[in-house]
């Protein structure tokens, strides 16, 4: 499926009401995801990582992306096409008409954020980490310490999903 027909399928859904030209609309989600990261090193503790993230379908398969970490700073607005990135790591791509993935590619694995609809005005929102063959821990970036960590398997606390 091309990605501006699945844009089609995926907006086309009732989520969007009986609009007569559905591209000419958006679809938007509020995303609200946190979860505990259990590092191993450099030492061992425990971190609550939460994100609001604002998602936006445009005509043409458009999808921009509005980041927003809950404990402060400056948001990200990542804009592109589906199936395209949005940045070197990140893009976001149609599984079917009621589901869209974002996939995040890090050195050690990857992150997927899977957003479904019933095409009922709801949606549903799910978070997967998966390691990369050859890795045995989790690797990332500890921005606020300014230091590289390892980290197990990360615990969901939240995945809740609105269409706006």
């Amino acid at each position: 499926m091309n990605r501006p027909l699945a844009l089609a399928a995926f907006a086309g859904l009732s989520l969007l009401g009986p609009a007569t030209d559905t591209l000419a609309q958006e679809a938007r989600f509020q995303l609200l995801l946190a979860w505990t990261v259990p590092e191993i090193a450099p030492e061992e503790r425990s971190r609550l990582a939460s994100r609001t993230l604002t998602v936006i379908l445009g005509k043409g398969g458009t999808v921009r992306e509005e980041i927003n970490r809950n404990h402060g700073g400056r948001g990200r607005v990542r804009e592109g096409a589906l199936g395209d990135g949005l940045d070197a790591r990140a893009h976001w791509k149609v599984l079917n008409e009621n589901t869209l993935l974002r996939l995040v590619a890090e050195r050690s694995h990857t992150f997927a954020i899977r957003l479904q609809t019933d095409g009922a005005r709801s949606c549903s929102v799910t978070l997967e980490w998966r390691l990369k063959p050859g890795f045995t821990a989790y690797e990332g970036w500890a921005r606020r310490r300014d230091v590289p960590i390892r980290y197990r398997q990360p615990t969901v606390q939240q995945a809740a999903c609105t269409v706006l």
